[in-house]
């Protein structure tokens, strides 16, 4: 019975613990490069957007994103967390490493990419799932 009692409380243990480490989702904040304040309008809308990163990608790169989150009116610093059930095609695996940006778009067409905002955290130009220390800068002019 001890045995038994034993196996069970090891096998919980393993499987809540098996999740501290595959966490799946990417998060942070998105922040404002400062004098940008001017183009952040009342119709504007921030989308994060992860890309499937891999040896043959790279974060501007025209391969479309498997995951995104739209935020409306964001108010900045903006958090984040991007998760498999931000996939764009039900089904899909949200998996790592992921390229992930963050766009403002002023007239909140995400395709319109004339006077948007974009930026990435320099130190993960590619995030593994269960990053949630992600540092978006918006601070390229699109044109």
């Amino acid at each position: 019975m001890k045995n038994i009692f034993v196996t069970i409380m090891v096998s919980l243990f393993i499987a809540t613990n098996a999740n501290a480490y595959t966490d799946p989702k990417v998060g942070g904040l998105v922040t404002l490069k400062k004098g940008l304040e001017k183009k952040i309008t009342k119709n504007g809308v921030l989308y994060v957007f992860a890309k499937q990163a891999g040896p043959d990608s790279g974060p501007n790169d025209r391969t479309p994103p498997v995951a995104v989150i739209k935020i409306a009116n964001p108010t900045f610093p903006q958090a984040f967390v991007i998760t498999q059930k931000n996939v764009m095609i039900p089904g899909s695996e949200f998996k790592g490493p992921l390229h992930v940006i963050a766009r403002f778009s002023p007239d909140g067409n995400a395709l319109n990419k004339s006077g948007a905002i974009e930026g990435m955290d320099p130190k993960f130009p590619s995030a593994d799932l269960g990053n949630k220390n992600l540092n978006i800068e918006l601070n390229v002019e699109l044109k």
